[in-house]
């Protein structure tokens, strides 16, 4: 079985890390834009150039927006960037049960790498794949198809978005939620969950009752 997990709010903590990068890429690239906070709630989990397109950006603008994003993100990655509490636990007990596991996130893969090498994780995951190793992001199933080829094993996603759910369903994987950062085990069942957890660290305890 191949443990496959989204990225933000899943492993990593980066809610306010998210947030403060895209208030301070609208305010000084796109003024006209100011988003509110149910907006930056959205925008966790979509794709950059989705989120640029759908508050109006031309597409030449989307790429100056992305560019400006990565690079200010990765300034306040330092002090903004964290990973769960129990997450690296987990990870070791998952390796030791003989568990492979992967990412499938809507970023890049530098900047998943990066992020996880911030937090010393990187070493845990046996398969990472972003927003430039396909041909279609997610919700689309072709990440966790690629994923499910590779290992020639079955597959379960784990992720805290409705995308992610969407992601797996669209896969015929197991979806399960977690819903320690913005969004509600309520919310997550009804994009499709399977199963809700209320953080990452209790995720093996549920794979026992599963019997995965």
């Amino acid at each position: 079985m191949v443990i496959c997990f989204d990225l933000d709010g899943t492993i990593l903590d980066t809610y306010n890390l998210i947030r403060e990068t895209f208030i301070q890429v609208f305010k000084k690239y796109y003024p006209k834009f100011q988003p509110t906070e149910e907006d930056l709630r959205t925008y966790f989990g979509p794709s950059l150039v989705e989120t640029f397109t759908k508050v109006g950006c031309s597409p030449d603008e989307v790429v100056m927006m992305y560019d400006n994003y990565r690079r200010i993100n990765k300034e306040l990655q330092p002090k903004l960037l964290k990973i769960y509490p129990g997450c690296i636990e987990l990870l070791e007990r998952l390796k030791g049960k003989g568990y492979k596991l992967a990412i499938l996130s809507n970023k890049i893969n530098s900047v998943i790498v990066s992020g996880l090498e911030e937090v010393n994780a990187r070493g845990y995951f046996d398969l990472i794949v972003g927003y430039d190793d396909v041909g279609k992001p997610k919700p689309s199933r072709e990440g966790l198809d690629q994923i499910r080829k590779y290992f020639n094993d079955d597959v379960l996603y784990v992720g805290d978005s409705p995308g992610d759910m969407q992601t797996a369903k669209n896969s015929d994987a197991i979806a399960i939620g977690v819903s320690q950062a913005v969004i509600t085990e309520e919310e997550l069942f009804a994009s499709g969950a399977d199963y809700v957890i209320s953080k990452i660290g209790d995720l093996d305890k549920l794979l026992e009752e599963l019997n995965v």
